[in-house]
């Protein structure tokens, strides 16, 4: 599973892109990257587009090409076999960060938390609760029968109570580990106006706008057929027929994705 990912092409004469895992915030748009492809193999590939979805990928980018050398053998060496991590891009350094900031890890109460994470400001406690597929904010005034807080102790509030928001990983349009750190530092720091961090973000839906169309167009299909749809919007001289959001049909059936 990988927050942020990479889509890449292995070649300079196709414009197909391939979502691979990407473990590292510091990468851009043309950077050059080797990648650890499903099947095993490595290869370089352009980075043509990054995005925050939280998918399980199986091809991974391992490091930058600036990052590698080449043997006396003239064989490929990435630094390490394994993905270069850069930057607060996946739930371990994230988790990291918050404990070294003084937040307390707590026995979660339910599976749907792998980790949950408290801290005090004096006035107020919060907690962080790390989902598989997103991050959930609390904010309870303190009180003393709740300290002191036990590193390992259970988690025994009610997320009825208090200042809660619920975030999705998915679709996010910045980085929300940096965002929870900025709100970690805003609790820490005694800010009066936390409102900014209450604001969900993300999506439950982990796809595309591309795979929607897609779905759209295939239940489409399976409901009037090929034939049909191209009955209905062919104008009768046998050419491509416009389905509609960049979609042609041709009268032998095949679906192309051409545009407007």
């Amino acid at each position: 599973m990988s927050y942020i990912i990479a889509f890449v092409s292995y070649t300079d004469f196709t414009d197909k892109k391939y979502p691979v895992q990407c473990f590292r915030t510091d990468l851009k748009v043309n950077d050059i990257v080797l990648v650890r492809r499903t099947d095993g193999q490595l290869r370089f590939a352009t980075v043509l587009k990054l995005e925050y979805l939280n998918w399980d990928c199986k091809g991974f980018i391992l490091c930058k090409k600036s990052e590698c050398s080449i043997d006396d053998h003239g064989n490929l060496c990435p630094p390490s076999n394994s993905a270069i991590i850069f930057g607060v891009a996946t739930p371990e350094v994230f988790t990291k960060k918050l404990i070294d900031s003084g937040w307390i890890l707590l026995r979660p109460h339910s599976a749907t938390y792998r980790k949950i994470l408290t801290k005090t400001n004096g006035s107020q406690i919060a907690y962080i609760f790390i989902r598989k597929n997103g991050i959930d904010l609390q904010i309870l005034p303190i009180s003393e029968e709740k300290l002191p807080i036990k590193s390992g102790s259970l988690y025994r509030q009610s997320l009825t109570q208090g200042k809660v928001v619920r975030h999705t990983l998915a679709h996010t349009t910045f980085n929300l580990y940096e965002g929870v750190l900025r709100f970690s530092d805003s609790f820490i720091n005694n800010e009066l106006n936390l409102e900014r961090y209450f604001i969900p973000q993300g999506e439950t839906d982990k796809r595309t706008d591309a795979l929607k169309k897609d779905a759209r167009l295939r239940k489409n299909l399976g409901e009037y057929g090929i034939s049909d749809l191209y009955e209905a919007c062919s104008d009768g001289n046998g050419g491509a027929a416009y389905l509609g959001d960049g979609i042609w049909i041709t009268s032998g059936g095949g679906v192309y994705d051409w545009g407007r």
